[in-house]
């Protein structure tokens, strides 16, 4: 009887949906997230890097799509970082405000990409003799990362969304 009782409460306990706090992944998808779009602006600040700086003789890529690029991707690094570090010591963000910048994020990632691939497109056209194809590979990298970025920001976006207006996060 008591193995009987001992069952039911378990099963009881299982059922009541304050016994998870929250559940699964309404807790940890968005940070999951935040290391994507950290990895992301990593590697794209790293492969604009060359194109914007070591390109003397030749113009590879413009210089407002250089300030458009690294205010982009320095500012999401800086917002992920706060992020992650406000995860760290368990500090709640408000949903809305990490969907305010989630959208900007989509829309600035997406705008950088479009300029960065234009730049590389005319570049491309312009046909050098002998072409710097590391320079474009790096400035075409970059640009399709931005793309990948802006997914990313989009996704983000959409599960915030979905779990604030649940009331799964704050």
């Amino acid at each position: 009887m008591a193995n009987a009782e001992h069952g039911a409460d378990q099963a009881d306990r299982g059922m009541r949906k304050e016994y998870f706090n929250g559940g699964g992944a309404g807790k940890f998808l968005p940070p999951v997230f935040k290391l994507l779009e950290l990895a992301v602006a990593i590697v794209c600040i790293g492969l604009i890097d060359d194109p914007a700086h070591n390109s003397r003789l030749r113009v590879f890529i413009s210089t407002r799509t250089v300030a458009l690029a690294y205010a982009t991707f320095a500012t999401f690094l800086v917002f992920s970082v706060i992020y992650l570090f406000g995860k760290v010591i368990r500090e709640n963000f408000p949903w809305k405000l990490s969907s305010l910048l989630n959208l900007t994020g989509f829309i600035l990632y997406l705008a950088t990409a479009a300029c960065i691939l234009s730049d590389w497109s005319e570049t491309k056209n312009r046909n050098y003799w002998p072409p710097n194809t590391q320079r474009m590979d790096f400035l075409c990298g970059a640009g399709s990362v931005a793309v990948v970025g802006a997914l990313f920001y989009l996704l983000d976006l959409i599960v915030t969304v979905r779990l604030g207006m649940k009331g799964e996060i704050e």
